[in-house]
């Protein structure tokens, strides 16, 4: 008996090493199996700062984290307003109670708006400008004065056009739409005549007004005043009729004086005219 026991000794002792190298490799195997376990995202992971002191963490808002798809804020967002979108918002308020005061109530009849505003139409100054300019060609000789204030009257129009059209393609704003028709009703025969910031009729009839005031010398006289009274009847028909925004208007008259300083080389005088009579060849 004694020499069964030795052997069943020995033979468990012989097998114990095989046996733990058997189950290393079995804990080595499910290790790389199993993956490693990662630690749980953080806030600061997403470029957030973590809060200091006690109290509950608030989440982030449009107004913290803007959004690359610019989308419509949710209810409960914070969105503070800015400056310059409140302007926009008073400047749009204002030009429909402007609109519907006019029309709505009957303050002024629509076929006199609709009148100021061909009077100022681009149709009729540059044909009507260039037969004047033609006429005034075949006389230079005799009447010089005429033909060079003509020459500098039709590069201010030009002028104008390009000052406008530049900033209407700029900023792209649309016009007003209270009719629900496109562009409100108003047709349109260029694409960047369709947009409305500024407004091309109240800078033409402006620098009209402002060039015949250069041509009279900045006295008065009844074609001047004239001249400066339908300016300003013109600007507010814009806003009446639903054609353009305040502020619209107002960029037209900053444009058209824009177009007189270019046009006088900043000097706002006749005498300093880009067009010189020597250039002319008077």
């Amino acid at each position: 008996g004694g020499g069964e026991e030795v052997q069943a000794v020995s033979w468990a002792m012989s097998v114990a090493p095989a046996l733990s190298r058997v189950r290393s490799a079995g804990r080595a195997d499910r290790s790389r199996e199993r993956p490693r376990s990662r630690r749980p995202m953080a806030r600061e992971d997403f470029g957030f700062q973590r809060r200091k002191g006690r109290g509950p963490r608030q989440q982030p808002t449009v107004a913290s984290v803007k959004t690359r798809d610019d989308r419509e804020p949710e209810p409960g967002d914070r969105v503070p307003e800015g400056v310059f979108a409140r302007m926009l918002k008073a400047d749009r308020r204002v030009s429909r109670a402007i609109h519907d005061a006019v029309l709505d109530w009957g303050a002024v009849p629509r076929w006199a708006l609709e009148a100021l505003e061909r009077a100022g139409s681009g149709l009729i100054w540059f044909p009507g400008t260039l037969a004047a300019l033609g006429v005034a060609f075949g006389s230079r000789t005799s009447s010089p004065q005429a033909f060079w204030v003509l020459s500098n009257f039709m590069a201010g129009l030009v002028l104008d056009v390009l000052i406008v059209g530049t900033v209407k393609g700029a900023f792209r704003r649309r016009r007003p739409n209270y009719t629900g028709e496109e562009n409100g009703g108003y047709k349109t025969i260029i694409k960047v005549d369709s947009f409305s910031f500024p407004s091309g009729h109240t800078s033409r009839s402006a620098f009209v007004a402002l060039f015949l005031l250069l041509v009279a010398g900045g006295g008065g006289g009844a074609g001047p005043i004239a001249a400066v009274v339908w300016a300003l009847a013109t600007a507010a028909s814009r806003v009446a009729l639903g054609r353009h925004y305040a502020s619209d208007v107002a960029a037209g008259m900053v444009a058209a004086a824009l177009n007189v300083a270019l046009l006088t080389k900043g000097h706002f005088s006749a005498p300093y005219f880009v067009l010189e009579k020597a250039l002319l060849g008077l």
